[in-house]
């Protein structure tokens, strides 16, 4: 899933991932901060990506609160977790890519998405 920090929908998602992994959905997150480079939400997803717990630190990110200190300086986040989107034809956020290739853009309730992932799956069989 791409995910910005400060996207209402994102965090809206956020909130429902406990549900998605009850459901069987795993989601590993890549960030992709709309503002780009050099931004408020860009400096947090770094922090978020290089801090020592990450799902802590994109759980209070995502909450409103500091994403923590306790970063790995030498950490390259701008250049591993940070830029793929536009790559895959992202263009907002939340956007899912499911382990097939297909692009889910937008945020639906958790079963929606699962559905939807579901929907996919049959619709290349």
């Amino acid at each position: 899933m791409f995910t910005d920090v400060d996207c209402a929908y994102c965090r809206q998602l956020h909130s429902e991932i406990a549900e998605l992994n009850r459901l069987g959905v795993r989601v590993r997150y890549m960030f992709f901060p709309r503002t780009g480079p050099n931004t408020d939400s860009w400096k947090k997803a770094e922090v978020v990506w290089c801090s020592a717990n990450r799902n802590e630190a994109l759980t209070r990110a995502k909450s409103g609160a500091s994403a923590g200190h306790d970063q790995d300086l030498r950490c390259d986040a701008g250049r591993t977790r940070i830029r793929p989107g536009p790559k895959r034809g992202v263009r907002g956020t939340p956007a899912i890519v499911t382990e097939r290739g297909d692009l889910i853009s937008g945020y639906m309730p958790s079963r929606e998405l699962v559905q939807q992932i579901k929907d996919l799956q049959l619709a290349k069989r």
